[in-house]
């Protein structure tokens, strides 16, 4: 291999005199980076400390559904809750519960109240004196239905006596409710804690509903009392890194009870969990174990691959190190750079980093860094042959790799650095922070790298020698590679063609579909249909939808709000009932609705005693319309169910009808009402707008990448045509790949594939469309450096001979790291990973071993027919 100046003759000579650094240096700057890798493993801040997760709390400020949460937060100011848990009981046989079972059910409802109201009454504690009577009062409430729930609980009633003891009680009071717990338990006779239990778990609740609960309770008893529900509301966020923690605490709690039912030798009552904090916490959980096995299957086939490749282990131990002490540093960097806005004066800085990032970071940091590596390995292969001095073979190794090895690298960064501008938060965090810990890995290999190879030498390549290796490299991968040039030289054009035909077929759709629709495969949002079917959320799920409407747990909020209008008026009452019927006539799949003037939900009809009873009920009021005097009668709640998956496209098309009917009534509206406006959130209405940003996202960040690989790619080559070809052509093999994808999962999942994960075509193109113009860029450089030297034909052979071999090792390599995300639960990471392999397989063995030097030959030919 020869030098190949990529940027300028004064760069390659910085290169030079950098390997002459390392040459004499290597010692100390092995050193350096090794002591780097150790402080940041050992230094604070740590990746899972500073990381978040989540979706639709990165969604852009004026997305309608964050609107709406913030005008419900203004209005409802005390209802925090943002996610729900739902544990639902029911009979296998789905014949009604019996009344021992009923009292099973409320018996593992009663430590949530307990712990709601421990939570209230430390609030309360805490809170000002204005505020105290009202929590205090809630914590009243939610310990008393605890200890109604199981009447042998000794806790609730403990905590009673200290909710006496705050509230002023008698002493009287306090000892007799004190005698009481301890009737219940006597161990807790020398008991001095205040609370019970002393470590009660924090599990964000906000709010806890049950059978009994005033107004709401009866929407969670199936009609038929096959099922009942415990809903617990939490203060975060569906997809909040905690809910892995609570979910798996809630789910402790239920299998303990599952051995209790088994153990009383009840064999037909079922408990099941879900609910979208369960989905997101099951979800993010399947996430954190895809991470641990992509590590681990990525290290273990690079190892394998470079062992098989080239039989030398002390080879494969330089990028491996090279790439440990890398990550090590890089997201290390990242993390740091998170707490940059606690530095004064920087509270400007808006920077975040996401687990799910982490898969990205080691599959493209082994790739690309075992990549870097090969190439330098392979030169230093070359050169330590001639000369026989490893030092001068690291200067020389160097300084003819390290521009190629840039240029390469730099369309990788470049291409991620452009999801900075768009406005999803998790894309817009994401690239930048995949591309940073690129630039360090590169910063690694050319410097660490070649310290390590100057501190090998010979040794590098054992058990073989250097002139072994360089003879076999000679003889059958020569042969393979010079009847591929043999091929190519003489029938570019038809080769092209058939090249091109062949990819044509799976890509023609996504083309198609792009020119047509402006988006190249349809993708989904299910985040339920994502999780394994044994994971608990999606077991729950199931069990749930066979006695209740899909959206059961996870209902649509809708708020009207009016400035003229006064909803707590007689005329008020009227329009809610209005708007009511409007919404269950907005599409047949609304099946329920919950209002002040309809509190159990049921279509429009005649009015029961119990129903007036509940909406006069104080619960009612506080459930449905604003309390707080500067909201007082200017807004009304409904809670719309819709009998689809809330992730679904149905749901969303529901949600639109809804949003339809809702905007017609209010053109038509009139008095004090034309001013109404409608919000509507929830995880439907998220999932909504997620795929509204996201898909606009994914158009404006589609067009970044070219042009910024395309500007990179002239920097370099300094030829607009072969530059534009470079660019069509990995285009070509990623509309290819994603049609393949496509048919993939389609037969793989007939009867639940919706579409592709909403994340797939996007990170599939950034990074193919970067990654895959290394090998371009190495090939064509090489080409145009023979074929000055040698001609058209004798160029291209030859290029084609030294870089064939180590091109198709580096793309398995990357290929192989991408297989790696195959072996994840997640049904998106599967995607991904499948369709990266793929892709960059196409990539390695069609686009570079077939189309660019059919394009090569042919672009040459014709600036200069008697090459021909």
């Amino acid at each position: 291999m020869r030098t190949v100046f990529l940027f300028t003759p004064n760069v390659a000579l910085t290169f030079e005199r950098l390997g002459q650094l390392i040459a004499r240096r290597w010692v100390p700057i092995i050193a350096i980076w090794i002591i780097l890798a150790v402080c940041a493993v050992i230094a604070p801040p740590h990746w899972d400390d500073v990381t978040l997760d989540g979706d639709l709390a990165y969604l852009p400020a004026h997305s309608p559904a964050l609107i709406a949460e913030r005008e419900y937060a203004a209005a409802f100011p005390d209802r925090k809750a943002k996610s729900q848990i739902v544990i639902i009981a029911s009979r296998r046989d789905e014949q009604p519960l019996t009344e021992a079972q009923w009292k099973t059910i409320d018996r593992l409802a009663s430590p949530f109240q307990n712990a709601q109201g421990i939570e209230w009454l430390h609030q309360g504690e805490a809170a000002k004196r204005d505020e105290r009577a009202a929590l205090f009062k809630r914590a009243e409430a939610a310990l008393t239905e605890a200890e109604l729930l199981d009447y042998d609980a000794a806790a609730p009633v403990w905590n009673l006596a200290t909710l006496a003891k705050l509230q002023d009680g008698t002493e009287a009071e306090v000892q007799q409710l004190r005698a009481q717990a301890i009737a219940l338990d006597p161990h807790l006779e020398k008991e001095t804690a205040a609370t019970l239990p002393i470590d009660s778990p924090d599990w964000k609740l906000f709010d806890v509903w049950t059978r009994h609960t005033d107004v709401v309770g009866n929407m969670l008893v199936d009609p038929e009392e096959r099922a009942g529900l415990i809903v617990l509301h939490l203060t975060n966020e569906l997809a909040a890194t905690d809910n892995i923690r609570i979910v798996s605490q809630i789910e402790a709690l239920v299998d303990k009870q599952r051995e209790a039912i088994h153990a009383a030798g009840d064999e037909e009552l079922e408990l099941g969990i879900t609910g979208s904090a369960a989905i997101g916490g099951d979800m993010l959980l399947a996430a954190k174990e895809s991470i641990s096995s992509t590590e681990f299957y990525t290290i273990a086939l690079v190892i394998i691959i470079l062992l098989v490749v080239y039989r030398a282990p002390l080879l494969a131990m330089a990028p491996l190190l090279s790439i440990a002490v890398s990550f090590c540093v890089a997201t290390w960097l990242v993390a740091a750079l998170t707490l940059v806005d606690q530095i004064p004066g920087f509270g400007w800085w808006d920077f975040e980093v996401f687990k799910t990032s982490k898969i990205f970071i080691v599959v493209i940091l082994f790739g690309a860094g075992t990549d870097f590596c090969l190439f330098l390995i392979s030169r230093y292969k070359e050169e330590l042959a001639k000369c026989g001095d490893p030092s001068e073979a690291v200067v020389h190794a160097l300084s003819g790799t390290a521009n190629a090895i840039c240029g390469s690298a730099l369309t990788t960064i470049v291409g991620l650095g452009m999801m900075f501008f768009a406005e999803f938060g998790k894309f817009r965090n994401s690239g930048p922070a995949i591309a940073l810990c690129l630039i360090v890995t590169l910063a690694v290999c050319l410097t660490f790298a070649p310290a390590l190879l100057r501190m090998l030498g010979r040794r590098t390549f054992w058990p073989m020698s250097v002139d072994s290796l360089q003879d076999r490299s000679s003889d059958s991968r020569v042969n393979f590679w010079e009847l591929i040039a043999a091929a190519v030289s003489q029938r570019p054009a038809l080769l092209l063609a058939i090249t091109v035909s062949i990819l044509l077929i799976p890509a023609w759709r996504p083309i198609w579909l792009r020119v047509t629709t402006g988006h190249a495969v349809e993708v989904s949002y299910d985040l339920l249909n994502d999780l394994p079917a044994d994971r608990p959320a999606k077991r729950g799920a199931n069990q749930l939808a066979r006695f209740f409407p899909l959206g059961q747990a996870n209902p649509v909020m809708v708020m009207a709000k009016t400035d003229s209008g006064d909803f707590e008026s007689k005329e008020g009452s009227a329009t809610i009932e209005q708007l009511m019927k409007t919404l269950f006539e907005a599409d047949p799949r609304v099946a329920q609705v919950y209002s002040s003037e309809n509190p159990l939900g049921h279509r429009p009809g005649r009015i029961t005693f119990s129903e007036r009873v509940l909406k006069s009920h104080i619960r009612t009021r506080e459930q449905f319309l604003p309390q707080t005097p500067e909201m007082k009668g200017k807004a009304a709640l409904f809670r719309v169910v819709i009998d689809e998956n809330p992730f679904s496209l149905e749901a969303i098309d529901a949600l639109k009808n809804i949003e339809g009917a809702l905007a017609k009534y209010r053109d038509n509206a009139s008095g004090n009402w034309t001013d109404l406006q409608f919000f509507l959130s929830g995880t439907t209405a998220g999932v909504r707008d997620l795929r509204s940003v996201t898909k606009s996202d994914t158009q404006r960040i589609e067009v970044l990448v070219v042009l910024g690989v395309a500007a990179v790619l002239l920097m370099i080559l300094q030829r607009p045509v072969v530059c534009a070809y470079m660019i069509a052509s990995v285009l070509l093999s990623y509309y290819a790949t994603l049609g393949m994808t496509e048919w993939f999962f389609a037969v793989m999942f007939p009867d639940t594939y919706q579409g592709l994960d909403w994340k797939a075509p996007l990170f599939l193109f950034v990074i193919l469309i970067a990654v895959g113009q290394d090998y371009n860029i190495y090939l064509a450089t090489r080409v145009f450096e023979e074929q000055r030297k040698h001609g058209a034909n004798a160029g291209l052979r030859i290029a084609i001979r030294h870089t064939g071999g180590i091109i198709s090792s580096c793309g398995v390599i990357m290929a192989g790291t991408f297989v790696a995300m195959c072996f994840g639960q997640l049904l998106a990471i599967v995607e991904i990973g499948f369709s990266l392999t793929v892709g960059i397989l196409v990539d390695t063995f069609i686009v570079r071993t077939i189309m660019m030097p059919c394009f090569l030959t042919l672009w040459t030919r014709r600036k200069d027919p008697t090459q021909s």
